[in-house]
């Protein structure tokens, strides 16, 4: 910032970045809420080249808390050029000074899609076609997690899943599939479970430092006619490390699913969605269980100056990420791990909030994501 001065009036010259910051800083000012806008292309493998619209709607229940996480709720419609529709809204809700927390999910997907069975096997040597695998999927999903903080950086909680799936214009494979015909083209699904959680970090939507270790259990039972009896268990790990300074992050997890009971074939535990092993065919690898591991570098550039809070780092950065992966009938005999790895860029919204916009490359797969908030 330079200062020059006419006649009794002094002037302040402000830099690009200094400009960027009064207006993120005046619009948090504004009171309990902000929304913000987006419009972007993106192509995964099953919906191909989409054009998505949406925003980032961000607020705090109690605007004089000094907690730093302001409760976030991003949403997307998007459409794409092979006819698929998609509608996503997520919630991440922070109450009693983060004492309470309340995150949520739905979703509608309505598109031509790709199954290609059960298994590591069936999704390596099932080609894919309009006669093997193709398929039409309409689904729609809700759930969400509600955790109280017991103890510090420990959280008790319940979790809800209700979901359904209606297949149709089945190819003649997939109508002989075993996995396919126990179930068939109809499936409807509700569960309740508990979350145990230990969160130590510093700001969950982005973390700088700290871990978090997650144990959740669903119970899927005959809640109406329809429903299948089965259940679910998932272990998430993951670990942040500070490298220097605020803005440059190692960051690692490790998770785990593990599926029991009468499990249909839209309810197996998958690898390779944009959550996880980003770049593969969201539904391609499908089995009882899954174990994933991943590894990501982020850097937010330094700045010239410091910002209005006397940090370093300025709104632009970048991440890079190896990972891999794996499906199988029980946890000891993942022995078929596919390759991960990716880049990506970063623009600060709001502090610590980020779009993120991902290209990731699999087993002769790859994939370009944009949304917001970090992957995990």
């Amino acid at each position: 910032m330079s200062i020059f001065a006419q006649g009794d009036t002094v002037y302040q010259k402000k830099t690009f970045l200094q400009r960027l910051d009064s207006v993120r800083t005046w619009k948090l000012e504004r009171g309990r809420s902000t929304f913000m806008p987006f419009l972007s292309p993106s192509y995964t493998p099953e919906m191909q080249l989409t054009l998505t619209a949406g925003g980032l709607f961000t607020f705090k229940l109690n605007p004089e808390s000094e907690v730093l996480s302001r409760s976030s709720m991003p949403f997307s419609i998007g459409y794409s050029t092979n006819g698929s529709l998609q509608v996503s809204v997520k919630a991440n809700i922070y109450g009693k000074d983060d004492k309470l927390r309340i995150s949520g999910e739905y979703w509608i997907k309505d598109m031509p899609d790709n199954y290609w069975g059960v298994g590591y096997t069936n999704a390596i040597e099932r080609p894919k076609s309009s006669n093997t695998t193709g398929y039409h999927r309409y689904w729609r999903q809700f759930k969400f997690k509600v955790s109280y903080r017991v103890f510090p950086n420990f959280f008790l909680g319940i979790n809800y899943d209700r979901n359904q799936t209606t297949a149709s214009e089945i190819n003649e494979v997939m109508a002989a599939d075993e996995d396919f015909l126990k179930h068939g083209p109809e499936i409807k699904n509700s569960g309740f479970g508990m979350v145990y959680r230990y969160d130590s970090r510093d700001f969950p939507e982005n973390a700088y430092k700290g871990v978090l270790v997650e144990l959740s259990g669903t119970a899927y039972g005959k809640h109406s006619s329809s429903n299948n009896i089965f259940q679910a268990a998932e272990l998430d790990y993951r670990q942040y490390q500070q490298i220097a300074r605020k803005g440059s992050t190692l960051a690692w997890q490790v998770k785990t699913r593990v599926s029991t009971g009468d499990v249909p074939w839209t309810e197996m535990s998958m690898v390779g969605t944009p959550f996880d092993l980003r770049g593969y065919t969201w539904g391609h690898f499908r089995d009882y269980n899954m174990l994933f591991f991943l590894s990501e570098y982020r850097y937010m550039f330094a700045r010239k100056s410091p910002r209005s809070t006397g940090e370093m780092y300025g709104p632009f950065g970048f991440v890079v990420w190896v990972g891999t992966g794996s499906v199988a009938p029980k946890i000891n005999q993942m022995k078929n791990w596919l390759p991960n790895a990716g880049v990506g860029l970063r623009f600060e919204l709001q502090e610590r909030m980020n779009i993120r916009i991902d290209y990731g490359i699999g087993k002769e797969s790859s994939a370009f994501y944009f949304s917001f908030n970090e992957a995990f």
